[in-house]
């Protein structure tokens, strides 16, 4: 019997962009921070090794590791001091967190659940493995935190969904077993597949409605989880 739902982020409780969206986003991000770079006095690298650099950055592990903005930072831009690269990091993330829209079904559905004694959690990824901090104030921000029990990111655990290290720290610190988490997202592979590896139930996500057998919206949940 389920006694966890763990929810997913991004474009399942809050919508921010799309794939294709990203590479505005990060152009935004990279005009904040070389902004904030040439105000401190900050001598920036050529626009073009930058833009290389960047390009070279803007990708994964294959493994799943997490790779840490902050040092992506500190390779683009030559910055080294860790102070500066925290308030790097706050930049970075400003143009996303503006477009952070809550789906209208999300706090009724977590207030509902709540209601049902279950114990809630997000659990997400972060863009360009951006610190976890920073996301726990957005999710407060978003009226969310208060609704849940806990918010784990791939930094907090150093590995990125689908591995399994984020799903079971997730279940830990919430003092459920894996076999007692339902898992909710709009990804197959990395809210599914990464979720049911771990040995949690999962239910996909689909807003668009493009997906055989998924949820359109987080209301259907209610009758899947209580029943």
């Amino acid at each position: 019997m389920a006694r966890a739902i763990l929810f997913d982020l991004g474009n399942t409780l809050v919508e921010y962009y799309t794939r294709d969206e990203f590479p505005a986003i990060l152009s935004k991000a990279t005009a904040r921070i070389k902004a904030e770079l040439r105000a401190s006095g900050h001598r920036l690298p050529p626009p073009d090794l930058i833009f290389e650099r960047i390009r070279t950055e803007d990708h994964e592990a294959q493994d799943y590791r997490v790779r840490p903005l902050e040092g992506r930072l500190s390779r683009i831009f030559e910055v080294y001091d860790e102070g500066v690269l925290k308030r790097l990091c706050d930049s970075f993330l400003e143009p996303i967190f503006a477009c952070g829209r809550v789906y209208p079904d999300s706090i009724p559905t977590l207030k509902a659940l709540r209601a049902k004694a279950f114990r809630l959690a997000i659990v997400s990824n972060t863009p360009w493995g951006s610190p976890a901090e920073p996301w726990r104030r957005e999710i407060d921000r978003l009226g969310l935190g208060v609704l849940v029990d806990g918010s784990f990111f791939c930094r907090d655990v150093g590995w990125r969904k689908p591995a399994g290290p984020i799903f079971e720290h997730a279940a830990s610190k919430l003092g459920v077993k894996p076999e007692e988490c339902v898992f909710v997202g709009d990804n197959p592979a990395w809210d599914v597949e990464g979720s049911r590896a771990s040995g949690m139930k999962a239910v996909l996500l689909d807003r668009q409605g493009g997906a055989e057998g998924a949820l359109r919206s987080l209301i259907e949940l209610l009758s899947v989880i209580i029943s």
